[in-house]
Parts: C-alpha cells; sequence; structure tokens
C-alpha cells in the first residue's frame, strides 16, 4: 500500500475513533433543548459534528481519489467528483452516487445550522448520528475492498 493511502486510512481510523466515543455519549443521552443548554453537552455534540464533518471531506478529498487512483482506476486525481463517485459506484465500493449525495447533504445541513434554532439543532444532531452509523460501515466496506484488492494489510 502506498504511504498516501496508509496515512489516510490511518487519519480516518483515528477521526471515527474519537467521533465514536462522542456517538456513544450522545446515543446513552435524551438529547433535548434541555440537554443542550448545558456547556458540557454542546462541547460533545461540537465534537461529533467536527469530526463527522472531518470524516466526510477526508472520503471526498482524499480517500476515493486515493484509492482508485492506487487501484489504476484512474490515472488523474483531479477528476471532477461526479467522475470519482460513478466509478466508485460501478466498482460497487458506495453503494450509489445518490447515497453518497444524501450523506453530504446531513454534512451540508450541519456546516450550514444557527445553532440558535435548538429544533433544527436537535434535528441535524439526530441527522448526523443516523449519517455517522452510514459512514462507519461505508468505511469497513471501503477497508474490506482495499484488503481483498491487497491495498491495505489485514489485522
Amino acid at each position: 500500500m502506498s504511504k498516501a493511502l496508509r496515512a489516510i486510512f490511518a487519519t480516518l481510523d483515528q477521526l471515527f475513533s474519537s467521533c465514536e466515543i462522542d456517538y456513544e455519549l450522545l446515543q446513552s443521552q435524551k438529547v433535548t433543548t434541555a440537554w443542550l443548554g448545558d456547556y458540557s453537552n454542546q462541547r460533545v455534540v461540537n465534537s461529533f459534528l467536527f469530526n463527522y464533518i472531518k470524516i466526510q471531506d477526508k472520503f471526498g478529498a482524499s480517500l476515493y481519489r486515493r484509492l482508485l487512483f492506487s487501484l489504476r482506476e484512474i490515472d488523474n486525481e483531479k477528476l471532477p467528483m461526479i467522475d470519482i463517485l460513478n466509478r466508485l459506484e460501478k466498482l460497487g465500493i458506495i453503494e450509489s452516487v445518490a447515497a453518497w449525495d444524501r450523506l453530504r447533504e446531513i454534512r451540508n445541513v450541519i456546516a450550514h445550522e444557527y445553532p440558535s434554532d435548538s429544533e433544527e439543532r436537535l434535528e441535524n444532531i439526530a441527522l448526523a448520528m443516523r449519517g455517522f452509523e452510514q459512514l462507519k460501515s461505508l468505511f469497513a466496506h471501503i477497508k474490506q475492498y482495499a484488503r481483498l484488492k491487497g491495498l491495505l494489510e489485514s489485522h
């Protein structure tokens, strides 16, 4: 495996690990407007959402392109994202371009929310938690795919 791909997987492992801690804390709570009123709870939410966004960005900006380049499916990492996604879908690495777009929409909603609207914030937290579950599943699938193709060492 290339150093670049190894570094991307290592970064994502770390981000998922951090995000998982906050995810589990959120799962164990009844997340309400009153709960969000506590600053320490806001910190957990902010940490979770920050890591969620970072994971999304790392997939789109690095992992997908480097994976396809390592598989020799592309010879130029500067291809438009739609071409990258279409190739990933064709190879069965992602379920569909539409499924990835839905995950991206969650990321964009979070990035542009107004924390003063607590109902919107609660909805976005729930969306991000479901999105995180999907991202974890997708990452596990990508790791398995990379192992089968000899791009990632088995542990």
